[in-house]
């Protein structure tokens, strides 16, 4: 959701000044607010197998990383993808009209 808010905020300009500011507080807003965030926590969780001293082993960092595949594809297919149809449909179907 943080992800999310911060790249429509981004997109809402075409200033570079105001596009790093959400860069800045959302990614201090993951960090500090201890958020998850699938990409994040794997690559933390590979790096600590890489050390040797990972009280958990490759098989748990495959699983927690198939949950995040998986995460991913329902949120984006779900509920951006879908809802980003669901509110541009009006607008699709002027676009096709144009088309004729």
């Amino acid at each position: 959701m943080v992800i999310t808010l911060m790249t429509r905020m981004q997109h809402a300009t075409e200033s570079l000044g105001v596009r790093l500011v959400p860069a800045l507080l959302f990614g201090a807003l993951l960090a500090g607010g201890q958020l998850f965030h699938s990409v994040l926590d794997s690559i933390m969780m590979f790096a600590a197998l890489a050390t040797g001293r990972a009280p958990f082993g490759y098989l748990d960092w495959l699983g927690a990383l198939g949950w995040s595949v998986l995460g991913n594809i329902v949120g984006s297919i779900g509920l951006v993808t879908a809802l980003r149809l669901a509110r541009v449909s009006r607008e699709i179907a002027v676009e096709r009209s144009r088309q004729r």
